[in-house]
């Protein structure tokens, strides 16, 4: 019957009519029918595990706008709450609730279009750069004690290694021979931690860079600069600074007396420096000193610049202009040849 055929699979002619004798061939047959068995149900597990997944992700997902769906709205929420999710985002909570309000919601719409919620971000140096800093008008040398007494204390010397007043070379007087007033030199490693540690100094304005200018709630300029990325000088730019410090020594040296009165200069002017570092440089008048020192804004390796030049060392742009290119005509000139 069924039997013998199965047997039959693996007995001898011999034994077709005594009792079937199992063989090797039958437990292979057997084990490959249960290895076959165990692939289909690895396959449906691993079919139901993917399904469990994509459950998963879908509840979550639900989850996640329920929450949403269920936040209050930010007028709505008291003031303490307000303050707790700002610190919670790192951000600054004094102000009165409408100022709350409207820091809360802007940054809620900068996450929501997948922009950072602060926007303070200091990208960090591998090796040290050199970075200006702008300080107060006269406390140069003040932020330099104070930045150097740090670096001691808290042991900085390997993220900041070096300080540099741009003055004339020889010099020690910031206010008498600075080239650059208001601005020091920092090499340093930028990290966030330093760049809030140095712009939180007394007398520091800020760090010299780019900004996108401040916004309001609308998304228009509101005047302020905003938050201002550090950008580092080049080398090239380092040493031209540094250029100009020996320059001014050299400036200062020839200098002599029965000099020729300081022109008067107005706010508002256009004047042309005829000596000194920054010699050939045209600016605009922003401030008139008493002392004879006047305060220009000239630009600087592409950056508007405000820089203390005494009045003797400005001309108006058209008188300069006009005595150029009357020098300029005495040069050129031509010469009579010499009949002896």
């Amino acid at each position: 019957g069924g039997g013998g055929g199965f047997f039959f699979l693996g007995s001898s002619a011999s034994d077709l009519g005594g009792a079937a004798r199992p063989s090797c061939s039958i437990f292979f047959f057997f084990f490959f029918v249960l290895g076959f068995a165990l692939v289909l149900l690895d396959e449906a597990e691993e079919e139901d595990e993917e399904e469990d997944a994509a459950t998963v992700a879908a509840q979550r997902e639900a989850s996640m706008q329920k929450a949403r769906a269920e936040l209050p709205t930010v007028a709505n929420m008291t003031v303490a709450d307000l303050k707790t999710e700002l610190r919670v985002l790192g951000l600054r909570v004094t102000g009165r609730k409408a100022e709350l309000v409207e820091r809360l919601e802007q940054t809620r719409r900068k996450m929501a279009a997948g922009l950072p919620p602060i926007e303070t971000e200091v990208h960090r140096d591998v090796e040290p750069l050199w970075y200006m800093l702008q300080t107060a008008n006269g406390f140069e040398r003040t932020v330099e004690r104070s930045l150097s007494q740090a670096i001691e204390v808290q042991r900085l010397q390997e993220d900041i290694d070096r300080i540099f007043v741009p003055i004339a070379d020889g010099e020690t007087s910031v206010r008498d021979a600075s080239v650059m007033p208001s601005y020091i030199l920092v090499h340093m490693r930028m990290t966030r931690a330093l760049h809030t540690f140095i712009t939180g100094m007394q007398y520091v304005v800020n760090f010299v860079g780019a900004d996108h200018g401040g916004r309001s709630r609308s998304g228009q300029l509101d005047g302020s600069r905003g938050f201002v990325w550090p950008r580092p000088l080049t080398d090239d730019q380092f040493q031209s600074i540094v250029t100009l410090t020996k320059e001014a020594a050299r400036a200062s040296g020839a200098g002599g007396e029965g000099e020729e009165a300081p022109p008067s200069l107005a706010t508002g002017a256009r004047v042309l420096v005829s000596s000194g570092p920054f010699k050939g440089l045209e600016g605009t008048v922003t401030e008139v000193g008493t002392e004879g020192l006047a305060t220009v804004l000239l630009t600087v390796m592409g950056r508007q610049t405000a820089v203390s030049l005494p009045e003797r060392s400005c001309q108006p742009a058209g008188e300069a202009a006009a005595a150029a290119g009357l020098e300029e005509a005495a040069v050129s000139a031509p010469v009579e040849a010499w009949d002896p």
